[in-house]
């Protein structure tokens, strides 16, 4: 500590109040902050505000403060030591109470409607044994902040239980949004602008930088906490003979929550991908990275704007059906845009907002949405070149997925015993033991030549109460990657799709008869659970044809052994050459920043989008649903939306 003792304000009174100014009288200079004029602040080392009872936003009470603040309040059961909130550090009081609400809306509930009694009512654990033992906690706090060091409250808070004393330290990543402490730069065409840099692999065979099994734990201290995580906890558990793994996620703005799911072939590397779709879902949500700052009509900003009829809208028949969620588009329709790098026209341009991000509507309830619109294309990666290539895979996976549907294309079979990974087959094979199904996977790669595959397991027992069909899709530069992805995604779905139908038998029925009550993700797999349907599926099975993995790989880019970015660029240039650009928003937030994460939402305008719920999915306009099956030589392509398969997609 400096030869000068440093001064400490202490403002409230109390219990607390009382035993932390035992605690801080030998170590510091204490002044009574409550008689000490504002233009003395500034001499203070900390502030430490002081409650017995529950305190709403403490700090609100003291505007303009600019020295460090150090709340501690009671709570119901215990006591919060911070965060120790800094002029100009982000990372403050108001951050942790806005990730602590959307992690426990029940108990802020209850807050909110007895705020005025709580406030009044001093926490009636508190006893001279827990204030001396909170006392001690804050002495360190500030000894560690006088003499330089790093208290545990920067950044984070303690919670201190006055059942036990047990004291956890929950971290606070700041939170983007905050009317405290975040500050976003604004979003314009310079930070639209991208550039890729090489990124060198750390094997040939290798499509991430990092590998996320390794940092299990530290994606779990970083970004998961039952108090304040932004994500709330990680469950694991096995679904169809298959390690699986679920990661809540609130939402800003919401009580819902969405979820990232992790399905693979450990627990460890199931848990890890839980959290990084979570995290990357947080991404494509809502802008949290920049500041939206554009809103024009299309006609105002036209020469630098994507048409928004080339991302597949609806007619305008469908419009006006009563209590139609979204707005039709006319070239005077106000709206916020975002910035997109075009890889086409090598510069940025201009995307609705709602379509950047899917839960921009959230916060913006007036804002018009023109159609349905998930995180299709959304990917996070170690880099922003590594996320570029997964939100690119995603769209092909998904666009080749859906052509094979509306089209009914005949498509290959992928002969599974030609494959060089040995997983390809045991993980087939142990599905079919597992489930009593026939596990099939078929070629549904289009004309860039991405492989794209889908899977589909049958049911061979003729069991009333089990899925007749399941699907999936998967995809990746290197085809047997493509099928372990589908058929990891398979298990897992199976189980809870089984599981579904027996509890939902009748309503799945009414589905198979009426496709508008095919209403959400989980309906467009349990609808094909019913036998009645299983005729709609059997134009996958049409084709006699058998591929080869190494056919589909022949068909693929040529694999850099050394630089990621070679693959990406390769990647983006086959759709470039087949006449599609290939658009990328910049989705990252501070959070993922904090973990050396990129996310990105990559648009392929003109490719079919993937949509849940019946009544919402977008053909109008999308020439290619026509065009690309003529062009892949089908022998019957359709025409017309009339000729489309007028049924629900079966993607999970």
């Amino acid at each position: 500590m400096n030869d000068v003792t440093p001064v400490v304000g202490l403002l409230g009174d109390g219990l607390l109040r009382d035993a932390v100014e035992v605690w801080l009288d030998k170590k510091v200079r204490l002044r009574d902050a409550a008689d000490l004029p504002q233009d003395e602040h500034d001499g203070l080392v900390a502030l430490v505000l002081l409650s017995d009872s529950w305190t709403d936003a403490p700090l609100n009470s003291h505007p303009g403060i600019q020295v460090p603040v150090l709340p501690v309040t009671a709570e119901l059961g215990h006591v919060v030591v911070g965060p120790l909130t800094s002029p100009g550090t982000a990372g403050c009081w108001t951050c942790a109470d806005m990730r602590r609400r959307r992690n426990h809306p029940g108990r802020y509930a209850v807050v909110d409607r007895n705020r005025d009694a709580l406030a009044r009512s001093p926490a009636p654990w508190l006893t001279p044994f827990s204030t001396d033992a909170v006392a001690a906690l804050v002495a360190d706090e500030i000894t560690a902040l006088a003499s330089g060091a790093a208290p545990r409250s920067a950044a984070a808070f303690l919670r201190v239980s006055l059942e036990d004393l047990a004291v956890r330290t929950h971290l606070v990543l700041p939170e983007p949004l905050c009317s405290v402490c975040g500050e976003l730069p604004e979003d314009t065409a310079a930070r639209g602008l991208l550039t890729l840099y090489p990124r060198p692999k750390p094997r040939p065979e290798a499509f991430r930088i990092r590998n996320a099994t390794d940092e299990h734990q530290a994606l779990l201290r970083l970004f998961v906490d039952s108090e304040a995580g932004l994500i709330r906890e990680v469950s694991t558990g096995d679904e169809g003979g298959l390690p699986v793994a679920r990661a809540p996620l609130p939402i800003r703005g919401h009580t819902a929550e969405e979820s990232g799911w992790g399905r693979s072939d450990s627990y460890r590397a199931g848990a890890a991908t839980a959290v990084l779709e979570a995290v990357e879902r947080w991404g494509g949500l809502q802008a949290g990275g920049k500041r939206t700052a554009v809103r024009a009509t299309y006609r105002e900003v036209r020469e630098t704007a994507v048409d928004p009829r080339t991302l597949g809208l609806y007619t305008p028949e469908r419009y006006q059906i009563p209590d139609f969620p979204f707005t039709p588009f006319h070239e005077d329709l106000p709206m916020h845009w975002v910035w997109a790098h075009s890889f086409a026209r090598n510069e940025p341009v201009l995307l609705p907002e709602s379509y950047a991000y899917y839960g921009a509507h959230v916060l913006r309830p007036d804002e018009p949405r023109l159609a349905y619109e998930i995180s299709n294309g959304c990917a996070l990666g170690s880099c922003l070149e590594e996320a570029i290539l997964y939100g690119l895979l995603e769209v092909a996976e998904r666009d080749a997925f859906l052509i094979a549907w509306y089209a009914r294309r005949q498509v290959a079979r992928i002969d599974l015993a030609s494959a060089r990974d040995p997983r390809v087959r045991m993980l087939a094979a142990h599905l079919e033991e597992e489930t009593s199904r026939t596990i099939t996977v078929l070629d549904t790669t289009v004309e860039q030549g991405l492989p794209c595959v889908w899977a589909i397991a049958v049911d061979r027992t003729n069991d009333g109460d089990r899925a007749r069909a399941v699907c999936a899709g998967g995809s990746h530069l290197v085809p047997e990657r493509a099928v372990l992805n589908a058929l990891c995604e398979l298990g897992p779905i199976l189980a809870s799709v089984d599981r579904s139908y027996a509890q939902h038998r009748r309503r799945v029925t009414a589905m198979a008869a009426d496709s508008s009550l095919v209403q959400t993700m989980g309906d467009h797999s349990l609808v094909y659970a019913d036998p009645s349907v299983f005729c709609r599926l059997e134009f996958l099975f049409s084709s006699p044809e058998r591929r080869s993995l190494e056919a589909m790989a022949a068909r693929s880019i040529p694999i850099s052994a050394d630089d990621l970015t070679k693959d990406v660029r390769h990647a983006i240039d086959r759709y470039l050459r087949t006449g599609l650009d290939v658009l990328v928003v910049d989705q990252t937030t501070l959070e993922q920043r904090a973990g050396g994460l990129a996310c990105v939402k990559v648009v392929v305008p003109g490719t079919a989008p993937m949509t849940f719920g019946h009544e919402m999915r977008r053909v109008d306009g999308l020439s290619r649903l026509f065009d690309v099956p003529r062009l892949l030589g089908d022998p019957a392509p359709p025409s017309t939306v009339a000729g489309l398969n007028p049924f629900p997609h079966p993607f999970p």
